[in-house]
């Protein structure tokens, strides 16, 4: 049987419980078998720290154009085209490697995609980026509003509710 990473996390307790499965044998891991997606999101924002609500599903990010992803546990979102490598990182999350977007490039897809956010995650997100905006990089910002349309009602969200 398959379980999600929440589902783990209520029959095991704790991301140390399921690794001490996964060890024992009880429990394995699966590969992911889409290696070009990026984690956005709520997947996202749980990885970096902006919200502790474990999502229900997969939030990945692929290339315009990309094969539908076919898993009744993936969200799927399509990158507008010109920015499948911006601001992309993988970053370390319980021991597993996570392609995910940086802090930057997380912070332009949530003020562009504000009016399909659900507004209480979307408050509590807002909150967070402005707990680490000393952390966040204005130029990275700047370079990478360069690769979107609507860049100034994207930065002017920005500007407006985070710095």
């Amino acid at each position: 049987m398959l379980y999600s990473f929440a589902e783990c996390r209520k029959r095991f307790g704790s991301p140390y419980q399921i690794d001490k499965a996964v060890a024992a044998g009880s429990l394995w891991k699966l590969e992911w078998r889409h290696p070009n997606a990026v984690m956005t999101f709520d997947s996202a924002y749980f990885y970096h720290d902006l919200t502790d609500m474990v999502p229900e599903f997969y939030y990945m990010a692929t290339a315009h154009g990309a094969r539908p992803i076919r898993d009744p546990l993936v969200k799927q979102f399509y990158m507008p085209s010109g920015t499948e490598g911006v601001g992309v990182t993988t970053i370390d999350y319980c021991g597993d490697r996570v392609r995910t977007f940086d802090l930057e490039r997380l912070l332009i897809e949530t003020a562009r995609m504000k009016g399909k956010l659900a507004p209480d995650l979307y408050k509590e997100v807002v909150l967070s980026f402005r707990r680490k905006s000393s952390k966040l990089e204005a130029y990275k910002i700047t370079d990478y509003l360069a690769h979107f349309a609507r860049r100034d009602a994207i930065e002017s969200i920005i500007y407006e509710e985070v710095f």
